[in-house]
């Protein structure tokens, strides 16, 4: 693990970040730009540094005007207990941020106004990344709750199809606020929502399998309670594995078309048929499997 938690990590800023800031300035509003910057990055320095406790690799961090994404290998390969926590992270950290401008002003350093304006930043940062639309915070710990009690196939796609539904109504939204046209700023929000949501229910199947070779390499833990999934013989395994979930061991325990027992394969064995042959089976003659 790295000494710090920035410590390797490469920092990019995404062109919409840029462009929000090149408004705001253009507007007039560049202390107040300058303290957005500062408030999303101190947001993602939260998700940082409690990916960082817990040993995820953690390879790049981009700045986005709601916020950051923090690029990392362990997103779905990990405890749904760990996403949350990394994912509320960020949004924790404007609490201690609110905290500290009333200190501030009750001491003297900040006017009322400029208190109110810094707590109003936080807000709106923490609550709009608390919305249930992936990669938002909220669609993270809403992927990671689901992953309970829906298989994780099911889940990454339930995930992907209510985020996009949630973007949509997002991009709806932009053009109904009272006193202008259009508000330029969620709309541009929502059409990043909405590609990367297209993006994510494309390469669903990608997660899935990186999902399925984590468990082949890596094992599970000894604690994951048993989940015994019941297959046809003949069955294929690829259509086999989209029944299991992301914390538990599975049993796959064949039958045949009037429920007779053939047999219980171990998770293990099944990973290592798959990964054989994608395309392959689950076979009658079980000792040969």
């Amino acid at each position: 693990m790295n000494k710090y938690p920035w410590q390797g990590m490469e920092i990019r800023i995404h062109p919409l970040f840029w462009f929000m800031m090149f408004l705001s300035v253009w507007s007039g509003y560049f202390l107040e730009a300058i303290t957005l910057f500062v408030l999303v990055i101190i947001h993602e320095l939260g998700h940082v540094t409690a990916a960082w406790s817990y040993g995820w690799r953690i390879r790049s961090m981009e700045l986005l005007p709601f916020g950051g994404m923090a690029k990392t290998d362990e997103w779905g390969t990990v405890s749904a207990r760990e996403e949350i926590v990394v994912a509320l992270a960020g949004p924790f950290h404007h609490v201690w941020l609110i905290v500290i401008s009333y200190v501030f002003y009750m001491m003297g350093f900040w006017s009322q106004d400029w208190m109110a304006y810094f707590i109003q930043g936080n807000l709106m940062l923490a609550l709009f990344n608390l919305l249930p639309i992936y990669p938002l915070d909220g669609g993270r710990v809403f992927a990671a709750v689901l992953s309970y009690w829906v298989p994780y196939r099911q889940c990454l796609y339930w995930t992907g199809v209510i985020s996009l539904f949630l973007s949509v109504g997002l991009f709806v939204s932009s053009f109904l606020f009272p006193g202008v046209t259009v508000h330029f700023p969620l709309l541009l929000i929502s059409f990043f929502l909405l590609f990367s949501n297209v993006k994510a229910i494309r390469q669903k199947q990608v997660q899935f399998i990186r999902f399925l070779l984590h468990r082949h390499y890596q094992g599970m833990k000894d604690d994951y309670a048993i989940q015994k999934v019941i297959a046809m013989a003949n069955e294929p395994l690829a259509k086999v594995i989209k029944r299991w979930y992301k914390e538990r061991y599975h049993v796959v325990e064949v039958v045949d078309e009037r429920g007779n027992i053939f047999g219980f394969l171990p998770e293990e064995m099944v990973l290592q048929k798959y990964f054989q042959n994608p395309n392959a089976r689950l076979v009658i003659d079980f000792p040969d499997f």
